[in-house]
């Protein structure tokens, strides 16, 4: 079984992220897809629009300061499971 056919987009910032999405019908973001990918595999899902984040610069790493840690959006659990900062 195949994957409903949807239009793939891949924006270099937040600004067109925002406009790619409000400008389509039925669209979802696309972070790190191990929820996403099974679930169009699946038929479960059917959106006429997919947004890959990963070409967005600053979504992704780790800051740790003395009164917080901010994981990006798109950091992978490796980078996280590696990071001597945290």
């Amino acid at each position: 079984m195949s994957m409903y056919s949807f239009n793939y987009h891949r924006p270099t910032s937040l600004d067109a992220a925002a406009k790619m999405r409000a400008d389509c019908e039925d669209a979802v973001f696309l972070a790190g897809g191990q929820t996403l990918i099974p679930t169009l595999k699946q038929r479960l899902a059917a959106p006429t629009d997919v947004i890959d984040l990963g070409g967005v610069a600053g979504l992704a790493g780790i800051d740790v300061s003395e009164k917080r840690v901010i994981i990006g959006a798109i950091t992978r659990h490796a980078e996280v499971a590696r990071s001597i900062a945290l």
